[in-house]
């Protein structure tokens, strides 16, 4: 592995150890809108999905210091490094 892939893969090992606590031990899920369970359950599903397509990730829900928004999940898929956004596409139910 090149020395920069390595030195990328310290550090984001290094920045993401608190990323890959699961954060909804803390936060009562009563008070969680349903938009932020839909966007749970969909970044949940991308991370088993790709596990089990190889992927191993070393960050969830990233936050890059001096940047507007986070980073999914961060992983490698062999010796590539993998930046993955996800997207949920809600689906309505109508009452009959």
């Amino acid at each position: 592995m090149p020395i920069f892939s390595r030195l990328a893969y310290q550090f984001i090992r290094w920045k993401s150890r608190r990323g890959l606590r699961d954060e909804s031990e803390n936060v009562d899920s009563t008070k969680r809108t349903q938009k932020q369970r839909t966007g749970i359950r969909g970044e949940t599903f991308a991370y088993w999905f790709l596990r089990t397509h190889g992927y191993v990730f070393v960050a969830r829900n990233y936050h890059p210091v001096g940047a507007k928004g986070e980073v999914d999940l961060i992983g490698y898929d062999g010796e590539t490094l993998a930046f993955v956004g996800v997207r949920n596409l809600r689906r309505y139910r109508r009452s009959a």
